[in-house]
């Protein structure tokens, strides 16, 4: 990959596999076992102050957020930044409208958090895998890692289990 890039005045990540469950590489890394594709999108290192207070007209929101919703065929340059940090975990609703399975997701991570292996099983545990809830991650307003969390909460099925 390194040899193959062009040159420009921004860095980039590059990512073993896709955007959503990719692992971030070095350019002189190597693609995963699993996967079948390099994916490189700009690093986003840059702040913004008072971000948030802004009209977000170049701004992609997943919830109608930012006024760029109402300009239709709109682009975006989507880069790295989450825009923000973790923030309190709260029902949005956006999990169910982006995941493609009859469970409760957010109910299923607080389950993970809390380490309660009955409440895991009854939520569907065993149904769901990391790339799952790939776009509940993306979608997350409080900007929830939701993909190690599961993946945590499977590794201690596996435990209790064994």
């Amino acid at each position: 990959v390194k040899d193959n890039l062009v040159k420009t005045e921004v860095e980039h990540r590059f990512i073993s596999g896709n955007v959503l469950t990719g692992t971030k590489v070095e350019t002189i890394g190597f693609l995963g076992f699993y996967d079948n594709m390099v994916t490189v999108i700009p690093e986003g290192k840059h702040h913004e102050f008072f971000g948030w207070m802004a009209p977000g007209f170049n701004k992609y929101s997943a919830t109608r957020t930012f006024l760029a919703k109402l300009i239709p065929g709109k682009s975006f340059k989507l880069d790295t930044n989450i825009n923000g940090g973790e923030r309190a975990y709260v029902l949005t609703g956006q999990y169910e409208k982006v995941l493609p399975m009859d469970i409760y997701p957010v109910y299923l991570i607080k389950a993970i958090m809390t380490n309660d292996i009955d409440k895991m099983e009854q939520l569907g545990i065993y149904e769901v895998v990391e790339e799952d809830l790939a776009l509940c991650e993306y979608v997350c307003t409080s900007k929830t890692e939701v993909q190690d969390i599961l993946r945590k909460g499977i590794d201690t099925m596996i435990k209790e289990l064994s």
